[in-house]
């Protein structure tokens, strides 16, 4: 996808996460960068495009992310994931995590005023 297009902002981060699969088999991820969409890591193993799961990223232990997703690319450059739905104190985690990495926090919260999508 273009950058131009995008709606939401990336920013870079290294944090641990962990993509669960269906099966219940976790795969370690090292994050590059992450946005209130998706995100794009490096994972231990091969994924292949079109897998569902969980990302789970742990803060703290009373501060879990988790979040439904879809495996959209995986390749040499890393694993490109969307989130698809995610409770709402996750989305709250994952805002501030977004907003803590961000040059200009505001800014994250100026485009949630804004569909992500047409």
């Amino acid at each position: 996808m273009d950058a131009n297009r995008r709606r939401r902002s990336r920013v870079d981060t290294n944090i641990s996460a962990e993509l669960v699969l269906p099966s219940g088999e976790g795969i370690p991820l090292l994050t590059h960068n992450i946005s209130l969409k998706g995100l794009l890591a490096m994972a231990d193993a091969h994924v292949e495009s079109g897998t569902l799961g969980i990302v789970r990223i742990t803060l703290s232990p009373e501060a879990i992310i988790e979040i439904d997703c879809r495996v959209i690319r995986s390749d040499a450059t890393g694993v490109a994931i969307d989130f698809i739905g995610m409770e709402p104190d996750s989305f709250l985690h994952l805002r501030n995590l977004v907003r803590f990495n961000a040059p200009d926090a505001d800014q994250i919260d100026a485009e949630l005023k804004h569909p992500a999508f047409d």
